[in-house]
């Protein structure tokens, strides 16, 4: 056990994601209120560390994904509006979709407060774009993404809106799956 509740000298604040590399069986942790993600057992600290804007720091972490074909985390950026891949032993990221400093907004290439992320095996990218209350597909390498689920900025738990889209699952056949904590459900969504 890991937290602020065990002996561990790996103190948690608001773990969001986890996410496990099968090949050395080693689990990564979203530590969201510390702006980092650490590995567990060992508690190393392997991406962030300090909150900030910078391509060395977070802001919020909530959602993780690795990808164990580039050895990268693929991290949601709550605070940031962004995604961002951080390869697993480098000192900084690369910028994936949303804004840069910090900018938010409602467009194309804009987030706003994203928080579940989840890559297909194309290396496409999905994000649950929280406060928009849509989804975001991004084709393999684009910056401009298109809203696959949701109307941008209309919040309702009647189709075809989304309320809280929170977290991502993908299926075998790349159906999407959609978890809206505010409106108690799950969403299946055909594949894009």
């Amino acid at each position: 056990w890991i937290g602020s509740g065990s002996n561990s000298s790996l103190q948690l604040d608001y773990p969001t994601g986890i996410v496990r590399d099968s090949s050395s069986n080693t689990l990564y942790i979203a530590d969201s209120y510390n702006h980092r993600i650490v590995s567990y057992p060992s508690g190393n600290i392997v991406a962030g560390g300090t909150f900030g804007f910078a391509n060395n720091q977070l802001s919020r972490p909530i959602g993780l994904f690795y990808d164990s074909f580039s050895k990268s985390f693929i991290i949601s950026n709550y605070l940031s509006h962004n995604v961002v891949q951080w390869p697993l032993d480098a000192s900084s990221w690369t910028h994936m979709a949303g804004g840069i400093n910090g900018s938010n907004g409602n467009t194309s290439t804009l987030l706003l407060n994203p928080i579940g992320v989840i890559v297909d095996p194309m290396g496409n990218l999905y994000v649950a774009d929280i406060n928009n209350y849509r989804i975001q597909f991004f084709s393999q390498g684009q910056k401009e993404g298109q809203t696959i689920a949701g109307v941008t900025g209309i919040s309702s738990s009647t189709a075809p809106y989304l309320r809280s889209p929170r977290f991502l699952a993908l299926d075998n056949q790349l159906n999407l799956y959609v978890s809206e904590i505010n409106s108690n459900r799950i969403l299946k969504f055909l594949r894009y």
